[in-house]
């Protein structure tokens, strides 16, 4: 139930933000949006292991994936916003 939830907050965000940057005509190249879906993939499956690791009893397996999956997303999530507010 948890993930429709989040699945319909983050199409409706993304929707937004789309709309957004069409209305102020702000030119974003391809690979920014690559390296955006890339770091929302890594979070979203960040979060997803660190809550199913966690509810199966294993606490270090949760955060080794957040260190694994989680900083380099904060790390593409970095870069995606630094080139967009570049644009």
């Amino acid at each position: 139930m948890w993930w429709f939830i989040y699945g319909l907050v983050l199409g409706a965000g993304l929707m937004r933000l789309i709309v957004w940057v069409q209305s102020e005509s702000i030119s974003v190249g391809w690979y920014v949006w690559l390296i955006a879906a890339l770091a929302l993939l890594l979070g979203t499956l960040t979060g997803q292991h660190f809550f199913a690791s966690y509810k199966e009893m294993e606490p270090k397996a949760a955060w080794m994936g957040v260190l694994v999956m989680g900083v380099p997303a904060i790390i593409l999530a970095g870069i995606a916003s630094w080139l967009f507010l570049a644009a």
